[in-house]
């Protein structure tokens, strides 16, 4: 209990206190850069050095990436010349995007970096390390050797924990079909590992003390062959500890040895209380330990298929909130699937550490041990595209709030407290009864199964209804959302009646920010459908992300796009030609939007201002489409790439352009947001979406001093990050994730 409320009090602090300080970079000398390595990691293109004692990282570590391979060794000291290139990790700017801060830190990485060369200064000692790398990379070159490309990679991601290899359709099936716990290194392996070696010595009548320290030793090895991740520093924990009751004569408590493991972790490293691998590793074994028991008790089966069941359901009924909360979306059919996947994993790590051990002596005896595995690994395949072929396989969640979880999580606890005390009845009963000599009756017998079954009605309900109120998300009003992008536009829109709109989605300066950026986002905020994605032009910082969008629309667990709209010039370009192809691949229907159009929902509605049907513009720009979304009294107007020139034609037609929130055209360039149009649209906030320290120069200075000076207030991506506006319909205020 001590350790669980730490462990929440942890979390409910800012990650911030146990942030390491980085170096900025204006005070980073422009000079060589030395540090000792303390890890290497083989990549498939290029190579992962640690470094540790650079001046970047006095109390931390410098990870630095190599094109190409390297011949270094553990303990060496190296010396990089420029030039090299280094960065801080990212912390997040938007809803729902991976905080790469937080997990590099927790793994006391303060920097990363890129060279393409260094020079050894100083050799190492051939410490341990640096055998247990050699030895790792030998055997996953037999692994290559005996398994193939493809199964090599999940192989050696199973029992090395090298997933560099594994290729990026075979991550998808195992992550998205909810067998992504079979990748990593856990309870399983180091259960197998240690125990196998100290069952084996006490068998051949070793003493207790040699057994033991024999299969610590081993385990110890292994986590550090394999990266000593979270659930490797638990599983290794708790073995230690059972070996060290088994020498005093003390009974193994699990949950106790998981308390003691959690606090070991967490006061080397409190960071790692918002690790997601260390809530799911600590989550998943006390539903085996807390949770599991109740649920037995209250249906006592005692049939191995329908117990195997109730433990899978105990598992993800613990973690289902955290998986939520990390990852938005749910693997419906998880609990079915394990039922047949975990039994095998026995069977197939042994087979997998008989093919390399016996590889060393001859790799064609290996091949048998090594087919039981490509075997078993093609099943895995299988049964991992096939329960993604079934309808509704991934269920986009989105986030639940946290008294969401509170509340849940109460609910789990008022369960298992229930049960206890009810186990603690039935057995005082027993011993009563035994006592006196005493037998049930069958009319007791009989109304005991009554008592039990609507015990079971009552909790399955009870679960049900948990369930369902974590799946709850509460809205009310408008939500519209500028992403930070970068130097690009992603503006999200949902209305009242539940209308979920994207308005371009791209980036010039961030690789894959669909994957990276918007769809997170998306997934975060519970949106598994779009029911209207609009271009408003085709350049390139508009559409890279939609494309992203298209392509993944069809896969499990991708959010579909209802319908596509362009302007007829920007469908009739090559751009936009592809946009189109890539729909009808989606499904996604194609409409051209055009001025005097109108998009509603009864609660909300959007009005096209521009550009005219037929109008052609050799400057894309000036084509943008422009829309006016009004909510009530309330009202937003959306510029795209609008300039000068394109806001001159506008002012000239007519059109109603007052506003309480403006959108800046061409990323608040110069040429843009004129002192006539501010005069005419009057916003009391103007959002400006571009990159930070962007070459082009963006905002202008002069175009924030025309904005200022219009009495409209300012909120900018590179500072806020992503900016959210909500409105009633009357009033609104805006809110920036930074």
């Amino acid at each position: 209990m001590t350790v669980l409320i730490l462990t929440l009090l942890l979390l409910l602090l800012p990650s911030g206190i146990w942030m390491r300080e980085s170096v900025p970079e204006s005070q980073r000398p422009a000079k060589d850069l030395t540090g000792k390595i303390c890890r290497i990691e083989s990549r498939s293109e290029g190579q992962a050095v640690y470094l540790k004692h650079s001046y970047l990282s006095d109390k931390g570590i410098l990870l630095l990436y190599f094109d190409a391979e390297q011949s270094f060794s553990i303990g060496n000291t190296i010396r990089i010349e420029p030039p090299y290139r280094i960065w801080e990790p990212e912390a997040p700017s938007n809803p729902g995007q991976f905080d790469a801060r937080l997990y590099y830190q927790s793994r006391n990485i303060t920097h990363l970096g890129s060279a393409k060369n260094a020079s050894v200064v100083k050799s190492g000692s051939f410490w341990p390390g640096e055998l247990l790398r050699r030895f790792r990379e030998q055997l996953a070159f037999r692994c290559g050797k005996l398994f193939g490309e493809e199964q090599s990679g999940v192989l050696k991601a199973m029992l090395l924990g090298d997933k560099t290899e594994l290729g990026e359709d075979m991550k998808n099936i195992y992550q998205k079909s909810g067998m992504s716990h079979l990748l990593a290194i856990s309870g399983l392996h180091i259960s197998i590992v240690g125990t196998s070696l100290y069952r084996f010595l006490r068998k051949r009548g070793c003493s207790y003390q040699v057994s033991g320290a024999a299969g610590v030793l081993l385990v110890l090895l292994y986590g550090g062959m394999t990266g000593m991740s979270i659930s490797t520093i638990r599983a290794a924990a708790m073995f230690v500890l059972a070996v060290l009751a088994d020498l005093l004569g003390r009974s193994y408590d699990m949950l106790s040895a998981l308390a003691l493991a959690a606090l070991l972790i967490l006061v080397k490293q409190p960071l790692y209380v918002k690790n997601a691998a260390f809530l799911l590793s600590f989550g998943a074994v006390l539903g085996v330990g807390l949770l599991y028991p109740a649920v037995l008790s209250l249906f006592q089966s005692g049939r191995k298929l329908r117990d195997a069941f109730l433990l899978c359901l105990s598992i993800q009924l613990l973690t289902l909130p955290l998986i939520e909360w990390f990852y938005f979306e749910l693997p419906l059919y998880s609990v079915f699937l394990n039922l047949l996947v975990i039994p095998l994993m026995g069977a197939l790590m042994l087979c997998g550490i008989a093919a390399l051990g016996i590889s060393f002596f001859s790799f064609g005896i290996a091949a048998l041990p090594a087919f039981i595995c490509k075997v078993i690994l093609s099943i895995y395949e299988g049964l991992g595209r096939g329960t993604l072929s079934l309808p509704k396989s991934v269920f986009v969640c989105g986030r639940p709030e946290l008294y969401q979880i509170f509340l849940y999580y109460g609910g789990i606890c008022c369960f298992i407290f229930w049960r206890s005390k009810v186990r603690d009845r039935e057995k005082w009963y027993s011993c009563l009864r035994t006592a006196r000599g005493e037998e049930e009756t069958e009319d007791e017998l009989c109304g005991k199964k009554k008592i039990q079954k609507r015990e079971r009605r009552i909790a399955v309900f009870a679960v049900l209804i948990l369930c369902v109120c974590l799946q709850l998300r509460f809205r009310g009003g408008l939500s519209f959302t500028m992403l930070d992008v970068g130097q690009g536009d992603g503006l999200f829109l949902r209305t009242e009646g539940g209308t979920a709109c994207l308005i371009d989605g791209g980036s010039s300066d961030i690789k894959q920010v669909g994957r990276y950026r918007i769809l997170p986002f998306l997934k975060e905020r519970g949106i598994g459908r779009l029911d209207y994605v609009l271009v408003t032009h085709t350049d390139g910082d508009h559409i890279s992300g939609i494309r992203e969008l298209l392509e993944q629309a069809g896969e499990p667990g991708g959010i579909r796009v209802e319908t596509l709209l362009l302007s007829g010039q920007s469908a009739n370009e090559e751009a936009g030609l592809q946009l189109i192809e890539l729909a009808a691949q989606a499904g996604t229907s194609v409409k051209q939007i055009e001025a005097g159009m109108v998009l509603s929902d009864g609660s909300a509605s959007i009005s096209c201002l521009h550009p005219d049907r037929g109008s052609f513009y050799a400057d894309k720009n000036a084509g943008s489409v422009v829309l006016r979304l009004t909510y009530g009294d309330f009202s937003i107007l959306l510029t795209g790439d609008l300039e000068e020139t394109g806001e001159r034609e506008i002012l000239d037609a007519g059109e109603e352009l007052t506003c309480d929130v403006l959108k800046a055209g061409h990323h608040g360039s110069r040429f843009s947001t004129t002192e006539e149009w501010m005069e005419k649209a009057a916003p009391k906030l103007t959002l400006i979406s571009c990159g930070k320290n962007n070459s082009y120069g963006h905002p202008h200075e002069e175009t924030i001093a025309r904005i200022r000076e219009a009495g409209s207030g300012v909120l900018m991506t590179p500072e806020q990050g992503a900016i959210t506006i909500y409105s009633n319909g009357r009033d609104f205020w805006a809110e920036g994730f930074k």
